[in-house]
């Protein structure tokens, strides 16, 4: 059981390579932005293939090898399986499931923000104006937008800048 699971057999280094065939053979790696000892996917990955360089992940992102997407929770999974994704981008487009229909009630804001990452690349919620209403989910209206973006499948997180997304 614990070697169809993938688990090293021995402490090693892992290469971006291995990271790939392992988000394939699992399908998808869940992201937690909790880090009691490091990231839930950071754990997973390097029980399998060992200690690996830490922006492999993002490079194999912006290679488009994996992407980042709401497979059960936010997990990274395999470009392949991006088809089977669709779905759920249309439906999200159509009206995002915490934050309603962000382009119908911000569409000066979603042009801005297309805009703004067209012309200069991946950006990170903090890189736009604004402050949120307060509270435990403190999104400002960019941050709401770009969510809404991603979880269209509109725009692709690039990577990450610590655990922010970019």
């Amino acid at each position: 059981m614990v070697e169809a699971q993938g688990y090293a057999s021995r402490a090693r280094g892992g290469t971006a390579a291995e990271v790939l065939a392992t988000v394939q053979r699992l399908g998808c790696v869940q992201l937690d932005s909790i880090s009691t000892v490091d990231r839930s996917h950071r754990i997973a990955l390097g029980a399998r293939i060992g200690a690996y360089p830490e922006p492999a992940v993002s490079k194999l992102m912006q290679a488009g090898r994996i992407f980042e997407y709401w497979a059960h929770e936010a997990c990274l999974v395999p470009v392949e399986d991006y088809p089977m994704h669709r779905w759920r981008m249309a439906r999200f487009a159509e009206s995002h499931p915490w934050r309603g229909n962000v382009f119908e009630r911000e569409p000066e804001l979603t042009d801005q923000v297309l805009r703004e990452i067209g012309e200069r690349g991946p950006l990170g919620s903090r890189h736009f104006e604004g402050s949120g209403p307060g509270g435990m989910w403190n999104w400002k209206p960019a941050k709401v937008v770009l969510e809404a973006l991603h979880s269209a499948g509109r725009l692709a997180i690039a990577g990450r800048d610590g655990f922010q997304r970019l």
